[in-house]
């Protein structure tokens, strides 16, 4: 049975390409717009080209509906959300929203229609 990606999956790659190029692009030494900059949470040039190659992963895995995919997303989701939450306990505000989003793509990562499309069998 072919099953089409679904629409915010096709969103969810996406972001996850596009933090991936800004985190190369500021690895790279690529001067960019503060408000663009303010994303890239780390000075070490190697674990922002690790964390870009990695989300460009995610996001081309996700493009193409790899059963792997599906796991490297809910992983990649709950890894932040067990450290934002220590960070937004010290007062970060920012952690908060990243929370949020993990906690709705995990949720929507369970949809029947995601599972089929990751070739997961759906309950």
């Amino acid at each position: 049975m072919v099953i089409g990606r679904p629409f915010l999956i096709t969103l969810i790659a996406m972001g996850y390409i596009v933090t991936a190029i800004i985190e190369l692009l500021v690895g790279f030494g690529v001067s960019l717009p503060t408000l663009i900059q303010q994303f890239v949470t780390s000075n070490n040039t190697a674990s922002v080209w690790m964390l870009g190659i990695l989300q460009l992963i995610f996001g081309l895995a996700l493009f193409r509906g790899t059963g792997w995919a599906w796991w490297l997303v809910v992983l990649g989701s709950c890894i932040p959300i067990l450290t934002h939450v220590i960070e937004g306990l010290r007062g970060e505000s920012w952690a908060w929203g990243t929370i949020l989003w993990n906690v709705l793509v995990l949720s929507y990562m369970q949809s029947r229609d995601v599972q089929a499309f990751f070739g997961r069998e759906a309950y």
